[in-house]
Formats: structure tokens, C-alpha cells, sequence
């Protein structure tokens, strides 16, 4: 039995979404709802409302040649896990598969594999950690805030405040790391060339890797079905979902995203 405060925190975020009214009933195959928050280039909203991206363009491939169609929409992150949570017929993306989570959703196929490494800027030659340990004691990383990347740096022994730091966005992380501030940074080579080319007035610096996060932290995305997602439905996106990987498809959209991002940003943060 929930605790009144509780209670009424869990009406007031159910009421202040408009697919609040479907958690109630079981949608037919036309109501699929697929959600996903704001994380290019994997996924995103375009200026003209469209939501795009590497993650993206593999699930709507994964509909299509399933004969679905879905309402895409991005949310904060808070948001779609409470859709993906509640609401039948709902898919999620780009969604780490933990253990914590392995039996609140149907898994439907693996998008990507994190490689996420440790940045400095171009040239800074001092900071040479040796290791993980040694980024631990004596390189401080800077995160964004509630970012998959600072539950990695925990689960290896991190502390806030002690050996990371978080901020608001990633341009401030890269402005940190650009000015000295802060040694070090972490993401992905595709997501940084995105984030270079995204605020390339701010950011007069590049970045090159030191060291890999390690793998063993990183989880996989997933494609995800809500729990009330009705098996048919489920047979069909995997069976869908496994056919455009045993053909290639998938990893075709992946080169084509690496290429279009490499090309215009101008640099590849793995050199």
C-alpha cells in the first residue's frame, strides 16, 4: 500500500501525461507508442520536429519490416521510463539492459555496444593516466549529470566530488576540459564528433583518447517492449529485428551515420 505523499506524487506525474488515460486499457496494434529521450547522434528531434538518429533509423527499420507502424515521440528520460513502465504497447530506446531491469521489459534486440573512452584535450600531454586506478587518484573526469556514464564510473569505485565532477550539459564538460579545469572527459567517438560539430563556436580544441572506460561497465541498448506489449507483437518486432541483422541491414545503417557524422564534422575524435 503506497504512503500518501507517495501516492499523490504517483497521481500528479500520472496526470500530467497525455498518455496517462491508455494505462488503464490494453491499445490495439495501431496504438504502438515508441518513446526515447534526446541523445544524438543516436536519438534525437530535428528543428523540424522529425525524431531521427543512428538508434532511430534501425528501430523504424525494425517496424517496417515487421509491417508496424509506431508514434515516435522523445521525452526526458524520467518520462519515458514511466510510459515504458505502464503503458502497454509501448517501446523504449536506447535502454541499457541492467540486471535491475531485466525483468520489468521485453527485450527485443541490441542496438549498440557502448565505447565510450576517457578524453583530454589535444596536446595536453601531461595528463597520461596509466590506468583506471590512476585516472582515480590523480585525473578528476568530468560527467553530465544522472548520464549512464556517471553509473559506470560508480560501479568501478568513482565518488563525486572526490574523483568526478558532474555538470548541467556535455559543452560544459568539453569547455572544462578545454580550458584545464578538469583533465578529463567521457563519451563515445560518434557522440563526441557530434558534440565538435554541434558547438563548434564554443569548442576551439579537440579531444584524443587516453584510455577505455572499461567494457566490462558498459551495458548494452537495447530496443525494449513494455510489459503489456502483447506477445504477437513482440514475436513479430524480433523476428523483424533478427532478419535485418542476419542480412547486414543493421550494420549498414551504422556505417552510413559514422560516415555522415565523420564528414561533417571535420574530425574524428579517434585519431
Amino acid at each position: 500500500m503506497l504512503a500518501a505523499g507517495r501516492l499523490i506524487s504517483v497521481i500528479t506525474i500520472a496526470l500530467s501525461l497525455p498518455w496517462s488515460a491508455c494505462l488503464a486499457e490494453t491499445p490495439s496494434n495501431r496504438d504502438l507508442l515508441v518513446v526515447t529521450e534526446d541523445w544524438a547522434p543516436y536519438n534525437f528531434l530535428t528543428s523540424n520536429g522529425e525524431v531521427s538518429g543512428l538508434n532511430t533509423a534501425i528501430v523504424r527499420a525494425t517496424l517496417k519490416t515487421a509491417g508496424m507502424e509506431g508514434e515516435f515521440h522523445v521525452y526526458p528520460w524520467a518520462r519515458t521510463y514511466f510510459l515504458a513502465q505502464n503503458r502497454p504497447n509501448t517501446l523504449i530506446y536506447s535502454m541499457s539492459r541492467s540486471k535491475a531491469r531485466e525483468s520489468q521489459f521485453v527485450w527485443i534486440g541490441e542496438l549498440m555496444r557502448r565505447d565510450d573512452r576517457f578524453y583530454r584535450a589535444v596536446g595536453r600531454r601531461s595528463v597520461a593516466p596509466a590506468s583506471i586506478d590512476d585516472i582515480k587518484a590523480h585525473y578528476p573526469v568530468c560527467v553530465v549529470n544522472k548520464d549512464i556514464v556517471e553509473d559506470d564510473l560508480r560501479r568501478q569505485g568513482f565518488m563525486l566530488n572526490k574523483n568526478y565532477m558532474t555538470t548541467g550539459s556535455f559543452l560544459d564538460c568539453m569547455k572544462m576540459v578545454q580550458t584545464g579545469a578538469v583533465p578529463l572527459l567521457v563519451n563515445s567517438p560518434m557522440n563526441l564528433a557530434w558534440e565538435l560539430k554541434k558547438h563548434a563556436r564554443d569548442v576551439h580544441t579537440t579531444f584524443e583518447p587516453v584510455l577505455p572506460l572499461d567494457s566490462a561497465s558498459q551495458e548494452p541498448l537495447y530496443l525494449a517492449a513494455s510489459m503489456g506489449t502483447p506477445p504477437t507483437v513482440v514475436k513479430r518486432l524480433r523476428a523483424a529485428f533478427q532478419n535485418l541483422q542476419q542480412t547486414g541491414q543493421i550494420e549498414q545503417i551504422r556505417r552510413q551515420f559514422m560516415e555522415q557524422t565523420r564528414s561533417a564534422s571535420g574530425t574524428s575524435p579517434t585519431e
